[in-house]
């Protein structure tokens, strides 16, 4: 360990002046020391939770570098640094690593290096009317900078996404020029796509104009990129088979923060990320303090070792979805900021472990549960209903691209691998497809439950549950004032039997 005197100052006053006193008159300070510590240890894990996330993504800088852009394990975008890679149709709903993905846009994913160069951004041209389209832009703690898409009305071309130390002024043939407070960023690229054959075709060609590239490699006029090659190109990591993940998908699971590296990992980040944004500066400095303790001294080590291990166990154990959030009315819950986070680090935190990278809520509202009207814990073997009165779906924006989808997960937040009628969400996809059906009263009830619904009307708007505990999430693209404003309530999940 480097000598405790050479720590900084905000680091060495942590350790009394006088801890060995006679009579362990000292104990009194250094306990009440180490209680301030591991209590600020405390909040700058959940503070930083999201970056180490996020910031361990960026391995895919390596796995892709020889090969470009691709698909990683063949069933997750990826990319080298400053490029995008992307899928070709949903994510396959065995996966197990990725949680809560979606089930109604095809996605394209690009993370970031702006230390010493710009990134370009490009913004699809040629849209049809009403396709959604979406780039969402985060920074290193996951917070939403920039919503580029449909939603937005972003006119096709070029922007400059340029780091915290840029100082030039935009380029001639930008559209505009972006921020990152960090140097590391994500970019997520979605394109909306229904079951069909057809939307799956027009939400390529969508996607095949959006992309990333540096901006040393940027040429003239449009760029057009390949998301059905870089679907084809299944990079594994050395050890890691096809046949391998196909046999056993769980061999995937593993928390993307391992809390044993926790420290270490954080270190790395923000050497990465000198400069944070206005909201996170303040505890960038603790977090740098506690860092610089944690080198001075084994003793101190260890009780932040210890410190990030039962915070992580914290966290994990309140971040479920019958506990994030706050009431949205009939049993619902939402984050009413979610993706603007500011300095609800709390929040963040919670998002980064059920959801991480979500929009902003301008832009997508997610409403989530994990329990009946009752307030008992959803279980397959139960039957529940939604009961959608008559003009009562939930409120989106369709010339704009709207959407919605009531998506369903297992208890560990995944979909269901083999769902026996194929759906792993119901929404507006099953609407324009004419595949659900209404009452005579203009309603539609929507079933849920592990077993299949006897009446024939049931079963078109039965979506399909897990064997045991169950979660709920609607996604409501592009929504509407009385979503945004919370004056729109989901009806309640109704356990019938």
């Amino acid at each position: 360990m480097p000598n405790a005197s050479r720590a900084p100052y905000l680091a060495r006053q942590f350790t009394p002046a006088h801890p060995d006193l006679p009579d362990a008159a000292g104990v009194p300070a250094r306990l009440a020391n180490e209680r301030y510590v591991e209590s600020l240890a405390r909040i700058v894990y959940y503070w930083a939770y999201p970056a180490v996330d996020a910031f361990g993504r960026t391995s895919s800088w390596e796995l892709m570098k020889a090969s470009g852009p691709g698909a990683t394990m063949g069933l997750f975008p990826g990319a080298p640094k400053n490029t995008m890679g992307y899928l070709d149709d949903h994510m396959s709903p065995a996966q197990r690593k990725v949680v809560t993905p979606n089930s109604d846009t095809i996605y394209g994913v690009s993370f970031v290096d702006l230390t010493r160069e710009a990134v370009v951004v490009q913004t699809p041209s040629d849209v049809p009317k009403g396709q959604y389209w979406t780039i969402q832009i985060c920074d290193l703690f996951t917070t939403v900078v920039h919503q580029l898409g449909s939603a937005s009305n972003t006119p096709g071309g070029k922007l400059l996404l340029v780091g915290p130390n840029w100082s030039d002024e935009k380029p001639d043939g930008f559209i505009d020029l972006l921020r990152s407070p960090t140097n590391v960023a994500g970019l997520f690229g979605r394109s909306f796509a229904a079951h069909t054959g057809e939307s799956k075709a027009r939400a390529r060609a969508v996607l095949n104009q959006i992309g990333v590239v540096a901006q040393s490699l940027d040429r003239p006029g449009p760029l057009r990129f390949d998301c059905e090659a870089s679907a084809r190109n299944k990079v594994f990591p050395p050890g890691v088979t096809a046949e391998m993940v196909a046999a056993d998908p769980d061999m995937l699971r593993a928390r993307p923060v391992d809390p044993t590296r926790f420290w270490d990992q954080l270190a790395e980040a923000l050497a990465l990320n000198p400069a944070v944004s206005a909201d996170d500066a303040a505890m960038a400095a603790q977090a740098r303090t506690l860092l610089a303790l944690r080198a001075s001294d084994s003793a101190w080590q260890t009780l932040l070792d210890r410190t990030a291990l039962a915070a992580d166990a914290e966290l994990h154990a309140g971040a479920r979805y019958e506990q994030v959030g706050v009431d949205a009315g009939n049993g619902w819950q939402r984050q009413d900021n979610g993706g603007a986070w500011g300095t609800d680090w709390f929040g963040r935190a919670q998002a980064a472990i059920i959801y991480i990278y979500v929009n902003d809520f301008h832009e997508a509202i997610y409403l989530i549960r994990g329990t009946d009207d009752k307030g008992a814990l959803l279980q397959g073997r139960y039957r529940y209903t939604l009961r959608f009165p008559k003009d009562a779906l939930p409120p989106v924006d369709r010339d704009r691209g709207g959407f919605w989808s009531l998506t369903m997960y297992d208890r560990d937040y995944f979909m269901l691998a083999n769902s026996p009628n194929g759906r792993t969400n119901i929404g507006t996809v099953n609407l324009d497809a004419d595949e659900l059906k209404f009452a005579a009263d203009g309603s539609l009830t929507l079933h849920l439950s592990r077993d299949p619904p006897a009446d024939r009307d049931a079963q078109a708007n039965w979506l399909p549950a897990p064997d045991g505990q169950f979660a709920l999430l609607v996604r409501s693209y592009v929504p509407m004032k009385p979503l945004l404003d919370n004056s729109y309530q989901l009806p309640n999940v109704v356990r019938s039997h």
